[in-house]
């Protein structure tokens, strides 16, 4: 008796299951069917859902981990194309260390070599006994030195006078009158005006500076060759 209560009962929990897998995967369950179990197992349609649900999550579970071996497989195969791109590095690396490494050795000798060249350059210059090209030089530092001074000096007063302009601008939006207000404008209009010829002179002196630069390296190279 006991034993066929007990197969019975595994009877019913297989149908059970089946009716919760076919309707998992889609299939029409038997209505009847359906309220039997149910009656018979004291559930209701939110217990079979919520059963349906789990079944269906367990399948896509079990897809996924049905997919290891080819995860696996594609890792393997993955890992490999990398250590082949690996290799291929290491093996253009030390091609570039083969062949770099005697350029940059070259490269300091020739920085060394262009150390004694500038040393020797500069030693010619300071050696040279030619009183006419000293005289020369001479002369040219002198107008750069002069310009250099000139163009500090103008360089203040073009600061002073657009920082007049600037005072008269602020003042002339102070003013209750129209006319004392363009007063102030003319007046700044006037100081920027002569701010800028101060400016033009300056860069006047700054291109008379490069052509005398210029002239200094010429005298420099006839020194080191007399």
């Amino acid at each position: 008796m006991i034993g066929l209560q007990k197969q019975r009962s595994q009877q019913k929990q297989n149908s059970y299951r089946d009716l919760v897998a076919a309707i998992a995967t889609g299939k029409e369950p038997n209505l009847a069917e359906v309220e039997r179990l149910l009656s018979e197992f004291g559930m209701s349609l939110d217990d079979l859902k919520q059963d349906v649900e789990v079944y269906q999550t367990r399948m896509a579970l079990k897809a996924l981990v049905a997919t290891l071996p080819k995860i696996d497989q594609e890792t393997a195969l993955v890992q490999q194309k990398i250590a082949a791109a690996d290799r291929e590095l290491e093996a253009a690396e030390q091609r570039y260390e083969d062949t770099t490494a005697p350029l940059y050795g070259r490269l300091r000798e020739i920085n060394e070599v262009r150390k004694e060249i500038s040393q020797a350059r500069q030693e010619l210059f300071n050696t040279c006994d030619s009183p006419e090209l000293d005289e020369e030089y001479e002369q040219v530092e002198a107008e750069m030195e002069s310009l250099t001074k000139v163009n500090q000096e103008l360089e203040s007063q073009a600061t002073y006078v657009e920082g007049r302009a600037f005072t008269e601008r602020r003042k002339s939006e102070t003013e209750i009158k129209q006319t004392d207000r363009d007063h102030r404008l003319e007046q700044a209009n006037a100081f920027q005006k002569q701010a800028e010829s101060i400016r033009q002179k300056i860069r006047e002196n700054t291109r008379s500076q490069e052509q005398l630069v210029k002239r200094r390296e010429e005298i420099e190279e006839r020194m080191r060759l007399a």
